[in-house]
């Protein structure tokens, strides 16, 4: 096991074991005798017991107060295993091997498992130690999804500590609770999914058929409770649990009893969206962990296909190709992706010019450096080109981005990489790589001043300023955001805080776009810090110290952006991690798709949907929509892909355990009755794919005046994948006064004053006319 644990992984690990302590409630003497071998050194971290003697007679009165927080509290304990189970990821010797890559991960968890139970059989019989080593030990059962193991070594953990506290003792019915809710899950909501299965709040055909699971965590989590009545998390799962048994709210004690609180909110004018992902062939391959989700046209036939990725070692990223009919085939293989393994985000673009869109594939993030993946396509098949490419080097990152920031019309890349301060790996630092025209390219980052040298989890491009150059903006994890303003001579100047745009300082997916139809690009920046109680008292309407995202509106000048997110009815606590935006019902503003959640089991919430209201403010419509989806949500894109002019929206489900796989979704959009227009630009001088590119559609209003809707070519949210070609809502509008694009290398403006409405039309830069598609729209079945 020596060679499994970097100086990294040993810090995770001991960090984890002292977390395991404080939870059961019991103090750890920080002091390492340094055993010969690495594994002793971690087993004497287990094995530490408090100083007693030494203790002043003050603290060996405070002892007796029961101390042990709550297991779901500030100092979460992660129930899924995963930060236990990558401490015992495998060597990689081989930086390019992808198979070294996959084989490092397949079989952690039960590395992990073989390594503690040694070491449990090693203790002697009431050695209270082995109440952390067996909490640690359940963990690692249920990131392998076996939930009775789990259960059983959580509570051996209740038993092997004779002197353990009582609320650390119910810390351990709350993760048992988690346990058999999540079992009741998988046998239920995952195994026999059906197109209501997960949505929030449950209809009757998304009650449990197997009730054993829910009815051992209301067991547990009633106990807890009884010790920790004011805990709001377990009581929300609690709450939960009675629903998938159809009991919620009669069943549920009056003093445990939540209001579904803003969970249920409805508005009118805007009709249920039902999940036809299996009807229509997207869950060919089964349950999936969590990933990417790029939805376009790869194939070039015309039809909108759907690229996923996943961070499960079993298989590698997947590739739906739109048949044309209504469904959608598994092409991956043929497409050349069975061996593209572990990877948790991917981002899209044309970046050889040649009419097929390329794949960057991100790996390491959370976890270690591993090399990208470059996929370039050639008509729906991927070659691996990353080391001919020059992106061979490892690194920590799931964020990433193209623009063509020196406007050579050839994108470049951005790579934001997960550097720690506190232990500085050089490859992690942020890069910005330079198209040489020639397939390859050359990190450029220091000289461009993009380092960043933080823990980047979000990248966004957009020409804030309206100088013709793509500007950065990198979320971080723990730090200020950065946002790069493009000097246009290929450097870059951080103006984060002089444009008020730094926060949160935990911050995770972002985005540009005009929120408002003023031809500004405004932005949005996704939140990463919060507990369960904390998300779950926002939306019964308490007080919250939760992390809020932002809604920065562009006011241009000086004074840059503009906080709104109050103002526009934002103020919520969210925990996003895939997101995008889109035109959900066609009155030509943007509204916006939240998947929630983190790797713990625990955190059991819906997605949100936020619906804009003429860019004045935001109403959440999950219920109203119907995709409140309860599975963990990743990468989230909203395209048309049985073209009938309206968007509908794909989700990536699953987490990051593979106890914790999942149905991917595709809401379908029924419709509301609006005029559209669907716009692919071919760039000349501009890269071919038009990136950055911006369309402006000018509309007669009811009282006659003008209307303009703005758009900008980009795939939208830096966990997302829309489609590089822009679906406009119309509005009521019949008929378009002008359609105007700008072109952002050649700098120049084409105006279209007869274009039609209810198509897809193609412009080419310096081409006269439009061309309108011959693409009717596609059968479902």
């Amino acid at each position: 096991m020596k060679a499994a644990f970097g100086s990294i992984a040993l810090r995770l690990l001991l960090a984890g074991i002292v977390l395991v302590a404080t939870c059961l409630g019991a103090a750890v003497a920080l002091t390492d005798p340094a055993p010969a071998t690495l594994p002793g050194r971690v087993w004497a971290w287990m094995s530490a017991r408090p100083a007693r003697a030494s203790a002043p007679p003050q603290a060996r009165a405070a002892r007796a107060v029961d101390t042990a927080p709550p297991v779901f509290s500030d100092v979460a304990f992660d129930d899924s295993g995963y930060a236990s189970a990558i401490r015992f990821s495998g060597p990689i010797a081989d930086p390019s091997s992808l198979q070294q890559v996959r084989e490092s991960v397949m079989g952690r968890g039960r590395r992990g498992v073989a390594y503690l139970e040694a070491k449990l059989a090693e203790l002697k019989p009431g050695d209270p130690s082995a109440a952390r080593v067996r909490m640690l030990l359940g963990s690692i059962w249920m990131y392998e999804g076996e939930w009775d193991e789990a259960g059983r070594q959580f509570a051996r953990a209740q038993t092997d500590d004779p002197k353990a506290s009582p609320l650390a003792r119910a810390n351990l019915d709350a993760l048992r609770g988690v346990a058999a809710l999540r079992r009741g899950e998988v046998e239920n909501c995952v195994s026999c999914c059906n197109e209501a299965s997960c949505i929030f709040p449950l209809a009757a055909a998304a009650i449990h058929r197997r009730v054993e699971g829910s009815r051992e965590a209301i067991e547990h989590f009633t106990r807890y409770l009884k010790l920790r009545p004011d805990d709001l998390g377990v009581q929300w799962l609690l709450n939960v649990a009675y629903m998938t048994l159809g009991e919620y709210p009669d069943a549920v004690p009056r003093d445990l009893l939540l209001p579904l609180g803003r969970f249920v909110e409805t508005t009118d004018g805007l009709a249920r969206m039902p999940n036809i992902a299996s009807r229509v062939g997207l869950n060919a391959q089964g349950s999936s962990m969590a990933g990417a989700c790029l939805v376009d046209d790869f194939d070039g036939d015309g039809r909108l296909d759907v690229f996923m990725p996943t961070t499960d070692p079993e298989r590698g990223a997947s590739l739906l190709r739109n048949k044309g009919d209504g469904t959608f085939e598994d092409v991956s293989d043929s497409a050349g992706l069975a061996h593209q393994v572990l990877s948790l985000n991917a981002c899209h673009a044309d970046y050889d010019n040649n009419a097929d869109l390329d794949v960057l594939m991100l790996r390491g993030g959370w976890e270690t450096p591993r090399r990208m993946s470059l996929l370039r396509n050639k008509r729906g098949v991927f070659e691996d080109v990353t080391l001919a490419a020059g992106l061979g080097e490892p690194i920590a990152s799931q964020a990433a981005g193209w623009a063509d920031y020196d406007n050579d019309g050839l994108v470049d890349l951005y790579v934001a990489g997960e550097f720690d301060p506190g232990r500085p790996d050089p490859r992690n630092r942020g890069r910005l790589y330079h198209n040489k025209g020639d397939g390859g390219f050359e990190n450029v980052a220091v000289a461009a001043g993009v380092t960043n040298d933080r823990f980047g989890k979000g990248v966004a491009w957009g020409d804030y300023d309206d100088d013709g150059f793509p500007d950065l903006y990198v979320s971080n994890l723990g730090q200020p955001n950065r946002l790069y303003r493009n000097n246009g001579d290929g450097t870059f100047l951080d103006v984060a805080s002089a444009l008020r745009v730094a926060e949160p300082i935990d911050s995770f997916a972002c985005w540009f776009w005009d929120f408002d139809n003023d031809g500004r690009l405004d932005l949005w920046v996704n939140p990463n810090r919060a507990t369960l109680t904390e998300v779950i008292k926002d939306q019964l309407g308490m007080p919250t110290t939760g992390e809020r995202p932002r809604l920065y509106r562009n006011v241009g000048g000086a004074e840059g952006f503009r906080d709104v997110t109050a103002e526009v009815g934002l103020d919520r606590v969210v925990l996003p991690m895939g997101s995008n935006f889109g035109d959900l019902d066609n009155d030509g503003f943007l509204d916006v798709y939240l998947g929630t959640g983190r790797p713990s089991y625990s955190y059991l919430m819906p997605n949100l949907m936020f619906r804009n209201i003429g860019g004045r403010r935001f109403e959440d419509v999950t219920a109203a929509t119907g995709t409140g989806h309860l599975q963990k949500g990743h990468g989230v894109a909203f395209a048309d892909w049985d073209r009938d002019g309206d968007l509908d929206l794909f989700v990536e489900a699953g987490g990051a355990a593979p106890g914790d796989r999942a149905h991917n979704v595709l809401f379908q959009n029924p419709g509301h009755g609006r005029h559209w227009l669907t716009v692919k630009l071919i760039g000349t001088k501009t890269n071919r794919a038009a990136l950055g590119a911006k369309i402006r559609v000018d509309l007669p209003s009811a009282d006659g005046a003008i209307v303009s809707r703005h758009r900008r070519i980009t795939a939208g949210s830096s966990f997302g994948g829309n489609p590089l070609t822009c679906t406009i809502g119309l509005g009521a509008a019949e008929t378009i006064k002008m359609l105007e694009v700008t072109w952002l290398t050649s700098s120049t403006r084409q105006a279209f004053h007869n274009t039609p409405i209810d198509c897809a039309v193609e412009i080419t830069e310096g081409r006269e006319g439009f061309h309108i598609l011959d693409a009717g729209p596609i059968g479902s079945r």
